[in-house]
Order: structure tokens, then C-alpha cells, then sequence
């Protein structure tokens, strides 16, 4: 009698999603006060936030804001192989006393280095990021396009 033995079913592995944040804040400490009369105070802070706040002296309590792990996309250039000609980064932030109820609540900032970030609600992050993915398969198409086309230097 033959008996067979089945392969192994093998899933393919799933990108570990990141955490959800809860509605329920901790305290943390957070310095506050003017250099050689700070203090130590506990503050509300939003689960998603890696901010030290005892740290990252503040005069007031009301100039804590929070914020989440930053992560960046740079795009080098061959005309300076060693330097990033573009950086977008994106972090989760909450300005708590913020006159603005938009920037209270927890949003996604995204900034490119210059002057000025974009504020995002959720809703938007959703749609910048589908045109992200969109872009980025665009530019797939693009270097197989140079790839196939590719002539030797003059």
C-alpha cells in the first residue's frame, strides 16, 4: 500500500499592519518650563505618539504636540549619487492645543523638507496614498521602458 503524503500549504506572508491607535490616552512626562525651572508633569499622550516628552523641553504644556514614528522615501540622483534629490516623509501628529479641531485630532502629516507640510485627515491619506501606488507602478513602467531603450553612452 502506497501512501501519500501531502506538500506543506505555504502562505504567502502578510505585511504586519500597524498598531491602531487607542482612543485611550496614557500619561507620559513631559519637561516643561524655562531652561533651569523646568519641571517634570504628566501629560495626556495618544498611543500612536514616540515622542519623548521629558526630553524635548517645552516652555508650556499647551506646546506639546504628538507625534508618530517617521518613515521616509528618498529619490537619489545619478547626477550626485551620494545625495538625495527628493524626500517625502509621513508620521502620524496631533496638536492638542491647536485652535483648529482638525489639527487636534489625529491626522497624517506629510512634509517634503521645505517650509511648508500637508495635513492630512485619514479619508485624504487614503487617497494620496492610492495615487502614490499609482505613481510608483507608472515609474515601474518608465525604467522598463529606459531598460529596453537603453543605448550606450556617446
Amino acid at each position: 500500500m502506497t501512501v501519500s503524503i501531502p506538500e506543506p500549504v505555504v502562505a504567502a506572508p502578510t505585511p504586519t499592519p500597524l498598531p491602531v491607535a487607542s482612543p485611550v490616552p496614557r500619561l507620559a512626562p513631559a519637561l516643561i518650563g524655562r531652561p533651569g525651572s523646568a519641571q517634570t508633569v504628566y501629560v495626556p499622550c495618544p498611543e500612536f505618539c514616540t515622542d519623548n516628552h521629558s526630553v524635548d523641553r517645552q516652555v508650556a504644556v499647551e506646546d506639546i504636540t504628538h507625534g508618530s514614528d517617521m518613515f521616509s522615501v528618498s529619490v537619489p540622483t545619478m547626477a550626485a549619487p551620494d545625495t538625495d534629490h527628493y524626500m517625502l516623509f509621513a508620521r502620524v501628529s496631533s496638536d492638542p492645543a491647536s485652535e483648529d479641531p482638525r489639527m487636534r485630532a489625529a491626522h497624517v502629516l506629510v512634509g517634503d523638507c521645505s517650509a511648508e507640510d500637508a495635513y492630512l485627515t485619514p479619508g485624504m491619506t487614503d487617497e494620496a496614498a492610492a495615487d502614490l501606488i499609482a505613481f510608483a507602478m507608472r515609474m515601474k513602467d518608465l525604467a522598463r521602458t529606459a531598460r529596453a531603450a537603453h543605448l550606450p553612452a556617446a
